[in-house]
């Protein structure tokens, strides 16, 4: 087992409940971290021995943050509807075709290592659990990959087919409304059905990882945000922290 002693903390939040606004924050605090679990919060005057040390110079170390609704699985940029917006031409839902567009024309691989991308910003700025939506693909195939692909880095996903109505159905919503609540919805059914049975022969990933400590009480995950992630030169780091 080895130990790291995370000292010098300015402030530690950690919403334990306690204090006037129940965040529980302390004051010149300092932790410690046994093979990934916290093991030990106190004074920093009084630390235990450790096999490490980080001082974190009187930053703040606060919970993970936690991305409840996010669409990361897809592909191109959206610059032209800025550009518009910018000239003030009203936005009608035009920007959300043109991702479709690029999402739909991009490969498995491509959606995959673009969400590997948006996920390591993601952590490096302090989120360690995430949702992940679909309704870039609008297609019963296409919105089944979205899905699929964002399993591979999160637990947490949602169909959302009805995010707008794809130009091959302008002239014809109802019969688009007819595939969401039809072959659309039984295809993920079956599918996530099939995703969850196999998931204990599935290697989780790092987000999944925590996921699932966050659902395992009584456990809660701690993120060591220090200062400014664009300039500091130690990474944000995830621990869990049994709470008591």
């Amino acid at each position: 087992m080895s130990s790291t002693l995370i000292n010098g903390i300015g402030e530690l939040v950690t919403c334990d409940g306690t204090g006037s606004d129940l965040l529980g924050v302390r004051s010149k605090t300092a932790l410690v971290v046994e093979d990934d679990k916290i093991a030990w919060i106190g004074a920093a005057t009084e630390t235990p021995p450790a096999d490490t040390m980080i001082d974190v110079d009187g930053r703040a170390v606060i919970p993970g943050f936690v991305d409840s609704h996010s669409h990361l699985v897809f592909a191109g940029d959206r610059a032209g509807e800025f550009v518009a917006r910018m000239t003030g031409q009203p936005y009608d839902g035009g920007g959300i075709g043109v991702t479709m567009a690029a999402t739909r024309a991009a490969s498995d691989a491509e959606l995959a290592r673009l969400v590997e991308a948006r996920i390591a910003e993601l952590r490096a700025l302090g989120t360690t659990t995430i949702e992940i939506k679909s309704g870039y693909g609008l297609t019963v195939t296409d919105e089944v990959r979205a899905l699929r692909i964002a399993r591979q880095f999160t637990s947490e996903t949602t169909f959302l087919g009805a995010h707008v109505v794809p130009a091959e159905y302008a002239y014809d919503r109802a019969a688009y409304v007819d595939l969401i609540t039809g072959p659309m919805l039984r295809r993920q059914r079956r599918t996530r059905a099939g995703s969850m049975s196999s998931a204990s022969r599935t290697r989780p990933t790092p987000l999944t990882r925590m996921k699932r400590a966050k659902s395992s009480k009584p456990e809660q995950r701690l993120v060591l945000a220090y200062g400014s992630m664009a300039t500091s030169s130690v990474p944000a780091q995830v621990f869990s922290w049994p709470s008591s």
